[in-house]
């Protein structure tokens, strides 16, 4: 297994932004596309994206399972064929719910907004064991509490002899009949630059590099791109946030950072389309880097910082579109382009966002737009947003689901994988992680991504097995 960014340590994780963002996430936490629209968070270390994300592990959908049976022929992946693979990864990763004395007062006002404005919402399941609800889930546990990749799976893989090389960027594969050779390039972790070169040879090749690398690795390979669809079809689930201010503690940067969700707009008129609303832990470098407006106005909703409770929306989308290519250096390039009927459920969701709050006892809510726009009462709000500039960079935006891009399916000039998540073009290539969804997905795509990956994994055993084998005997 080679990993672009370090391993890390329980111990090694000290509750900050400074060294969560410099040794955990992609580009310390400034990824995003293009236009600087769109901020795409995501992990950089063993363990990836589950090292430092919330915890939510949600089922894909069915509406969304459908969709890929009938429109892209996905098969095996129905819910009648997933459930017992969701059931044995949630017992394996101890996904549960909370009860309710441990939802956060970030937490509850979800909890509380939905109750009174008659929305349906519920406790969401989270993959840890002895959770002692410290916050800093998006920081590195410094607990060993959540069992993300890097804590489960990665460990069982080295008892079953797998090696691991951290601090390795794979540049390029080379296929060559039935080998393929990686090129790689292993890294000085304080400086992020090339060490030494390297190159790995194997029969079988499992690309797991996100909706963003791995695309970027097959484009810089010039590899399974006969479709043309290698980087297309790039979803974000979109997102916005607002934040209220309270006369009540929040501390939005403490506690379980999400434990409740509102999934009432979810494909609520059969579109496949909508929304969701979760929680948001509010860190006090991402608050203010998020939080609208300057000098002393800044520095007041700062000073308010213990009262501020935040909430997100996000988009389901159905028709934005977004795309990764690579740069002159090999690089990649993130572009992405709001639809008009996800912009409609944009705008529903941060209207619904305000009102949530409102309901839940905030005494002013304010959104992220770059003019921003505050409210000290429900009244007048849906007016006010339909007014209000919506183009990117207008509006605060954030991606922590890039989905897409190496999109399943068995049509060969649709899509880049089999349902097995083998590329048609190549034998023995897979690319197995969130790039294989032909969809936006709708929820927070760690089970999902897992349940695929579990899925391919005893495919490629049951028919690479024997070739993998001979190899380690020689």
């Amino acid at each position: 297994m080679l990993e672009e960014g370090g391993y890390y340590r329980a111990e090694q994780f000290d509750g900050t932004e400074q060294t969560a963002y410099q040794n955990l996430y992609q580009r310390r936490g400034g990824q995003a596309t293009d236009d600087l629209g769109v901020t795409v968070l995501q992990g950089r270390c063993v363990g990836g994206s589950s090292t430092v994300n919330w915890t939510t592990t949600l089922r894909t959908p069915e509406f969304v399972l459908e969709t890929w049976r009938r429109e892209f022929r996905v098969f095996g992946m129905s819910p009648e064929d997933l459930d017992p693979v969701f059931g044995r990864i949630e017992g394996y990763l101890n996904v549960h719910e909370e009860p309710e004395e441990n939802h956060s007062p970030n937490n509850l006002i979800i909890r509380d907004g939905a109750r009174a404005l008659g929305w349906h919402a519920r406790p969401n399941a989270r993959n840890t064991v002895d959770c002692v609800r410290a916050g800093a889930c998006g920081l590195g546990c410094p607990y060993d509490a959540k069992r993300s990749v890097d804590r489960s799976y990665i460990p069982d893989a080295v008892k079953a002899g797998a090696v691991v090389y951290a601090d390795c960027r794979a540049l390029t594969i080379e296929a060559v009949g039935r080998t393929k050779r990686v090129h790689a390039a292993i890294l000085d972790r304080e400086r992020r630059t090339p060490r030494l070169d390297a190159a790995f040879d194997a029969p079988v090749v499992v690309v797991s590099g996100s909706a963003i690398q791995s695309p970027a690795l097959l484009l810089r390979s010039g590899l399974a791109n006969s479709s043309g669809q290698v980087g297309r079809n790039l979803s974000l689930h979109l997102t916005t946030a607002v934040v209220g201010t309270f006369e009540r503690v929040i501390y939005a940067a403490g506690g379980i950072p999400q434990s409740y969700y509102c999934d009432e707009f979810l494909n609520r008129h059969g579109d496949g389309g909508g929304f969701w609303i979760e929680a948001v832990p509010v860190y006090p470098v991402l608050a203010a880097l998020a939080l609208p407006g300057f000098g002393l106005r800044h520095k007041k909703s700062m000073a308010s910082f213990p009262h501020l409770g935040s909430s997100i929306a996000l988009i389901k989308e159905i028709d934005s579109a977004g795309e990764v290519s690579i740069n002159n250096f090999g690089r990649p390039v993130i572009s992405y382009s709001m639809g008009q009927r996800d912009l409609r459920y944009l705008k529903q969701a941060t209207a619904a966002l305000v009102h949530l709050h409102f309901a839940a006892g905030a005494r002013r809510v304010e959104t992220l737009h770059a003019s921003p726009l505050e409210f000290s009462g429900p009244e007048g709000v849906d007016r006010a947003l339909d007014r209000a500039s919506w183009g990117f960079n207008e509006l605060s935006l954030y991606s922590a689901h890039p989905l897409g891009t190496c999109r399943m399916g068995a049509n060969p000039r649709r899509s880049v994988v089999d349902s097995h998540c083998q590329t048609h073009d190549v034998p023995g290539l897979f690319v197995i992680d969130g790039s294989v969804t032909p969809t936006s997905l709708g929820v927070n795509p760690q089970l999902t991504i897992l349940a695929i990956a579990e899925r391919s994994a005893a495919w490629l055993a049951e028919n690479f097995g024997a070739v993998t084998r001979a190899v380690r005997q020689i």
